[in-house]
């Protein structure tokens, strides 16, 4: 794991997001009040299984910034303090809320994680995702941070990605919203639906969700993953030994994309760092949205279309041929900032190449043939002069049959 030397050491080149977790198996939810930092030999599998190191490397060998220049609008239960993580601003979206829930915070962490340069903009929107002692999840309030990002974009706050790592009630103003921060250059990424369980607060769905029935389709109460313009990532299950899916997520046809989340590490709301044990689909929702931070860096003059296709077309799936738990496949951040691609502004390819080589196996490249011109005409004229010796060699009796009967 080359990129665990560069994480959280302070008086290093500098802090670039989780890499190890707070003493032994410290779950994310149960953290909020670790505030150590911990460097260990046991960093993220969820980062490892993304080839981060590959994606980081190649970026800092082109002197270029790990997302600098890009804000993530995190609308979620407030971010904590996460070490090296550049807070741009907190607005009072909603008034009289608490910093007491660790969703928001593990969130922010991963973002930071995958691009350790980009700059956060703290929306919280609730406080107690069970309403029962402080403010619940409402689709009103997540419309009115929204609302916010509109109005920071406009001023000229640089805004490209939106995480809404939640589940909310449909609303057309909602859609609305969304639409418009599409217009306005930015991506809002949301997560598909993570089976039902005590730990799942942020993705309240149905009962008939609890337990998978074949044909499973989670699209009509899932939100916003199911509107358009929203990027809508599952959880894969990379790094789980081969465990069955629908243990932990929903099978959703909104589902663009896929990332692995089990063996996370991230930031605990008191500051220090945490394992995310589990998948679920809220920190691959996080995870995407950082590499988009890192392509949108890389790639500023990008469109929300053309970002996304990058993902789309260089994930380890079919695109044209997407499924409900995978989407176009798992994402390739690597990939997605070093494959060639010529998009048109709507994001539609006109081509594509080869992926570049890392070190890893692929099929050999066809090299251009410098001597098929020469072959071309050597075959040509073979033809020709064979031609020339059949046809002395049909003429022959005739012509020396004229000679003696002119005798």
């Amino acid at each position: 794991m080359r990129w665990l030397a560069a994480l959280l050491l302070t008086g290093a080149a500098g802090l670039t997001g989780p890499a190890a977790y707070a003493g032994e198996d410290v779950e994310c939810r149960d953290a909020t009040s670790v505030t150590e930092t911990y460097t260990t030999d046991r960093g993220s599998r969820a980062f490892d299984e993304l080839d981060l190191d590959d994606a980081h490397a190649w970026l800092r060998r082109r002197d270029e910034a790990l997302g600098r220049g890009v804000v993530v609008a995190v609308v979620d239960s407030g971010v904590g303090p996460v070490p090296g993580l550049d807070v741009v601003e907190r607005p009072a979206v909603v008034p009289g809320l608490e910093l007491r829930a660790y969703h928001g915070s593990a969130v922010a962490g991963l973002v930071h994680g995958v691009a350790p340069d980009a700059q956060v903009l703290d929306l919280q929107v609730y406080d107690d995702p069970t309403g029962q002692t402080g403010t619940p999840i409402l689709t009103a309030n997540v419309v009115r941070a929204l609302d916010v990002v509109l109005a920071r974009v406009r001023a000229g706050l640089a805004v490209r990605v939106v995480n809404i790592s939640l589940n909310v009630e449909p609303d057309p103003a909602l859609q609305e919203r969304i639409d418009a921060l599409w217009e306005a250059g930015v991506v809002t990424v949301a997560p598909t639906g993570n089976r039902p369980s005590e730990e799942t607060e942020s993705f309240i769905v149905p009962d008939a969700f609890d337990d998978f029935e074949p044909g499973e389709n989670a699209v009509a109460v899932v939100h916003p993953a199911a509107y358009e313009h929203v990027l809508a990532v599952n959880a894969s299950m990379a790094g789980t030994d081969g465990e069955d899916p629908h243990t932990y997520v929903l099978e959703n046809s909104a589902t663009d994309l896929a990332a692995p989340t089990a063996g996370g590490v991230s930031a605990t709301l008191g500051g220090g760092t945490c394992l995310l044990t589990p998948p679920a689909t809220s920190w691959a929702a996080a995870e995407v949205s950082g590499v988009l931070a890192l392509l949108f860096s890389h790639f500023p003059d990008d469109t929300p279309d053309q970002a996304v296709a990058r993902l789309l077309l260089t994930a380890d799936g079919r695109p044209d041929v997407p499924n409900r738990l995978l989407g176009a496949g798992e994402v390739q951040p690597y990939d997605a900032l070093t494959r060639p691609l010529a998009l048109s502004a709507d994001g539609a390819a006109e081509q594509t190449a080869s992926v570049p080589d890392r070190g890893r196996h692929h099929a050999p490249v066809p090299q251009p043939d410098v001597l098929a011109g020469v072959r071309d005409d050597a075959v040509w004229w073979g033809l020709l002069g064979g031609g020339a010796v059949v046809l002395a060699l049909v003429l022959r009796p005739l012509l020396s049959r004229r000679p003696r009967e002119h005798r």
